[in-house]
């Protein structure tokens, strides 16, 4: 035969067989072969392409970081839901025994957008995850984003003696490990200590790199703080944070050697007569951050508060810097809330005399709705 007619528009080739135009011709096909009139074709119906930023996110989180979930739940219930999962340990073995939330009675999870929360604060609580991630990226999801604004081991990213072993790359090569989704796994870091940490990331996960300093300025812009001046521990901090501060007048501290003591002295910068707030990444100890704030006061700043994105104070340490503690020098100490285990500390201290704090904790979710 010399089949169909068209509308002079081309017949498209599959399979070495030509296709009619049937929506054109106004015909159903007819399982003998001849036009049939029975009225127009309905066009197969093609879902909406997905957009660069999924609309909807099934939540799954560690214990510690679960009231976090509810908050972004509460604060846009339309993007997030939230599934509670059960974190124990079987009593005669002592390993993990997870039943992650979003499966039953419903498997919610297959096909969805999902966001994990996590909190590396142990290698028992980092394995823990590592095996719930691993059966996620194996249970047909649309993608995996992990919520890691601290990294615990980003200060171990090399080494000073042969046979060391630097944990920032083992922790990103298992993550890099992740089965595949169909792409990357994406893990969302804040202000990592050392930026080069993020290349270690490969194959399975890719970092995306974000910063708490919105929430710091924040701070800044109270009329009650007057702080004009900022400061920086070292040449390093300097260089990272510098420009994001450009409106302020800028102090830089480093150490330098006095006999045979390496004391933190003032490179470049004044700061008579301002209030003054020091800015960095982390915080452990706070030796050198309690260094740098008394060389500005000797310098005579009027007061000298600090932010540090993370706070990773070792047990107790964080009692040093209240209440008349040896540490006690700064007029008001800011942290966000990317370490719940610490901050969960922090806010258990009691208050000074007159109910003021020395600790502010600034919330990071208003800036994990705007990086998502």
């Amino acid at each position: 035969s010399k089949g169909p007619v068209t509308t002079g528009r081309p017949i498209h080739i599959s399979s070495a067989r030509a296709r009619p135009a049937r929506e054109e011709m106004n015909v159903r096909p007819s399982p003998t072969g001849k036009k049939s009139e029975a009225g127009p074709v309905v066009k197969r119906q093609r879902s909406a392409p997905q957009g660069f930023r999924p609309t909807k996110y099934i939540i799954l989180a560690y214990p510690t970081l679960e009231e976090f979930a509810k908050r972004l739940v509460a604060e846009d219930p339309s993007s997030f839901s939230f599934y509670s999962s059960k974190w124990s340990k079987f009593n005669d073995s002592g390993m993990d025994h997870i039943i992650l939330g979003g499966f039953s009675p419903v498997n919610v999870v297959m096909r969805s957008h999902i966001l994990f929360l996590a909190d590396f604060n142990s290698n028992d609580a980092i394995l823990s995850q590592l095996h719930a991630l691993v059966m996620l990226c194996e249970s047909f999801i649309a993608t995996l984003t992990i919520f890691l604004p601290y990294l615990p081991t980003a200060t171990m990213e090399r080494i000073t003696v042969e046979g060391e072993v630097a944990t920032a790359n083992t922790i990103c090569r298992m993550l890099s490990g992740l089965p595949h989704t169909g792409g990357p796994s994406r893990v969302m870091f804040y202000d990592l200590h050392t930026l080069q940490n993020r290349f270690y990331l490969h194959s399975g996960a890719i970092a995306t790199m974000h910063t708490t300093v919105p929430l710091v300025k924040e701070v800044l812009a109270r009329p009650e703080t007057g702080i004009h001046v900022v400061a920086f521990p070292d040449e390093g901090a300097q260089k990272r944070f510098g420009s994001l501060f450009s409106e302020y007048k800028i102090v830089t501290c480093g150490k330098k050697r006095v006999g045979d003591q390496r004391t933190v002295v003032i490179q470049d910068g004044q700061c008579t007569g301002k209030h003054v707030l020091i800015v960095d990444d982390m915080v452990k100890t706070g030796g050198t951050l309690v260094e740098c704030a008394k060389a500005l006061n000797y310098a005579g700043a009027i007061t000298v508060s600090a932010f540090c994105a993370h706070a990773a104070f070792p047990e107790g340490q964080e009692q040093r810097f209240v209440g008349g503690g040896d540490r006690a020098v700064f007029e008001k100490f800011y942290v966000s809330n990317s370490n719940p285990t610490v901050v969960n500390r922090i806010e258990a201290l009691p208050a000074e005399k007159g109910g003021a704090r020395v600790f502010e904790v600034l919330d990071i979710l208003p800036l994990l709705l705007e990086d998502l």
